[in-house]
């Protein structure tokens, strides 16, 4: 089985390339570092676009650049984990949710969505996880899984309220428009994502070549779209010099990466879901 991981890099660190993992040096193009990895600014490439994409540029040069049966990103830091000791860990997080959503009612714009990861504060352990990942892909796909997704967080109000201070009610109406106008079939989807608590966070996601195909066609067509609105509205003259869209299309890009998601089991893909470990050093 053919699998290409694309692991995002902007910066130096613990490199993860064993077998079927993919370093990208994601923003190459305007980088002071070598990472001595594969750039994301050869061949067909947006790399240029890394301060509003961030990993995404990476994701797009996987896309338009590389084949294989299973395609997908997660980040240097970020990688799916399998712990025996999730079950006990996921109850453990229902009642945090529920103490914590609680609370939140005399603060509700500061609350903030539980998030299924584990932490890790070191390189050689993160790394032993990440060969242990590696190793088990393969069996981890066999049984016809389409997508695998990060354990979704969950928020005390809706994914649109709750990030929306983090990207502007008009960049979201905007994406509402775009999405109801070009793809109205995912759009029921995308409103339920939006109004739901549910979140499958970091962009993160392993799919089938054909999922994966029609998800970048998708995402990348709206987050282009919503560009060109964002000029033509006249609410900024150029995205690439204004730091008010620095990263709002990596942002918008997780609230479409969330409904796809959605969509995609709903339109009955196998789904399955994975922990997230984190690497505490940044």
């Amino acid at each position: 089985m053919d699998i290409k991981i694309a692991i995002a890099y902007h910066k130096p660190s613990v490199i993860l390339d064993c077998k079927h993992f993919l370093p990208i040096h994601a923003g190459k193009a305007l980088s002071t570092y070598d990472l001595r990895i594969q750039g994301d600014d050869e061949g067909d490439s947006i790399s240029e676009k890394n301060p509003w994409y961030c990993e995404l540029t990476a994701l797009y040069w996987l896309w338009k650049n590389t084949s294989a049966d299973y395609k997908g990103l997660m980040h240097y830091r970020r990688i799916f984990v399998q712990k025996r000791s999730f079950v006990l860990y996921r109850a453990l997080l229902r009642v945090k949710y529920k103490v914590r959503q609680f609370s939140s009612l005399w603060s509700k714009y500061n609350s903030v969505g539980v998030k299924k990861q584990y932490g890790c504060d070191d390189t050689d352990v993160f790394r032993g996880y990440s060969d242990k990942l590696s190793a088990q892909l393969e069996s981890l796909l066999s049984d016809g899984t389409n997508i695998i997704a990060p354990h979704p967080g969950r928020f005390y109000m809706s994914v649109r309220r709750t990030l929306c201070n983090e990207v502007g009610g008009y960049n979201l109406d905007m994406l509402e428009e775009i999405v109801k106008n070009n793809y109205p079939k995912f759009y029921p989807y995308y409103q339920k994502a939006m109004n739901g608590t549910w979140f499958y966070n970091c962009n993160m996601s392993i799919m089938d070549n054909d999922t994966f195909g029609t998800y970048c066609e998708m995402l990348f067509d709206i987050l282009r779209k919503h560009e060109e609105a964002t000029l033509s509205k006249g609410y900024l003259l150029d995205v690439s010099k204004e730091k008010a869209y620095s990263r709002i299309s990596g942002y918008l890009a997780e609230m479409l990466t969330n409904a796809f998601i959605q969509y995609s089991k709903a339109l009955g893909k196998k789904v399955k879901v994975m922990p997230v470990i984190y690497l505490n050093i940044k």
